[in-house]
């Protein structure tokens, strides 16, 4: 080989050489270009918003703010819809999210809301699951029995306000409060003003009881009613001329 000929091959390999860095620069280029466009909001905003669902209790401002503070929320290609299910799901009246992008500029919202059924303990609420949550409880205009217990037996609770409320219906009577002691005794309060001690054992036998000679009674009379008796029970007057009187009876 003579030495043009190794003159030759060495220009074509450096020619080779600079072609191949050309295409590498014009590739790196096209994808700073593209992915500059992908995540510049003026290109590709995020410009509707869709929430389907019922809705009693989240606002939409609370929506709207929770929104705004994500980084991408304007970027259709760029906003993370894992990220925005997170931060709906941390409202406290929202129970469950579906989020999804649709093309060209639209986020889908599909919101669950808490089903409140009871306030509980005083300080948080029921839903229908028997689940504790917190969240304002001004926004809930409905009446609502008061339950407390232990948390870990909130879902017995509700599951007995339940069965205790069906029995007494049968006599238009309707629960306010029913509580759950740490000696795990029960004790109801009707909307009358009557309270019935039930006790730990066959709350369902004594509520009946207590149903059955409910028509015999006096309840604007009645201040408590123990059933905590294999039979009968106990009544617990109001106050009249400064005196209790407790009766005891067969039912």
């Amino acid at each position: 080989m003579t030495l043009s000929d190794q003159q030759k091959q060495r220009a074509s390999f450096w020619a080779g050489v600079v072609f191949f860095c050309a295409v590498l620069l014009g590739l790196a280029y096209s994808v700073h270009s593209v992915y500059s466009s992908v995540s510049d909001k003026q290109l590709s905003p995020m410009t509707r918003l869709l929430v389907s669902g019922k809705r009693d209790y989240v606002l939409d401002q609370e929506l709207q703010q929770s929104l705004a503070a994500l980084p991408e929320a304007g970027n259709f290609f760029s906003l993370d819809v894992s990220e925005v299910k997170l931060v709906l799901e941390q409202l406290p009246w929202v129970k469950q999210v579906t989020v999804r992008k649709q093309w060209p500029d639209k986020l889908s919202i599909a919101l669950q809301e808490q089903e409140v059924v009871a306030r509980w303990n005083n300080a948080a609420l029921l839903n229908q699951q028997g689940q504790i949550f917190e969240a304002p409880q001004q926004r809930v205009t409905k009446a609502l029995a008061s339950l407390s217990g232990p948390d870990e037996q909130a879902e017995a609770v509700l599951a007995t306000f339940r069965q205790l409320q069906q029995v007494l219906h049968a006599r238009q009577l309707s629960i306010v409060s029913l509580a759950l002691n740490e000696r795990h005794a029960w004790q109801v309060e009707l909307a009358s003003g009557i309270v019935l001690k039930l006790g730990k054992e066959d709350k369902l036998n004594r509520i009946e009881r207590f149903v059955s000679v409910y028509p015999r009674l006096k309840p604007n009379a009645v201040d408590y009613i123990d059933l905590r008796y294999d039979t009968g029970f106990a009544v617990g007057w109001k106050k009249q001329e400064g005196l209790a009187i407790d009766d005891q009876s067969n039912g």
